[in-house]
């Protein structure tokens, strides 16, 4: 039997620089963007501890290559969506919370 697919939209194969901020401890961690969509993304990041669904995040994206600092406006509210450790990382599903233009840049 086979999975219900679950996106709203088709994610693109995508590697970014994030920037993740927990909305509640304000705590800050670096990772990777695998895939995007308007709607949604699938992250790489370094965390001791795994995001659970639910848990709401504030999500950065150098869109530019070579971008280092990323204003606090340019952070997307998002939802964890699910969430699995893949060794020293973790892999997180969000929901972007307003549809995301899919700036990317060479």
């Amino acid at each position: 039997m086979g999975m219900t697919e679950r996106r709203i939209e088709a994610r693109v194969p995508l590697e970014r620089p994030v920037k993740v901020q927990c909305a509640v401890t304000g705590r800050y961690i670096s990772g990777q963007t695998d895939n995007l969509s308007h709607s949604g993304a699938l992250l790489a990041v370094e965390s001791p501890s795994l995001f659970v669904p639910g848990q709401r995040l504030k999500v950065g994206i150098a869109w530019q290559r070579g971008q280092v600092v990323l204003d606090s406006k340019q952070l997307a509210d998002a939802t964890v969506v699910r969430s699995f450790a893949l060794g020293t990382h973790q892999h997180v599903a969000i929901r972007f919370d307003r549809r995301q233009e899919l700036a990317a840049t060479a």
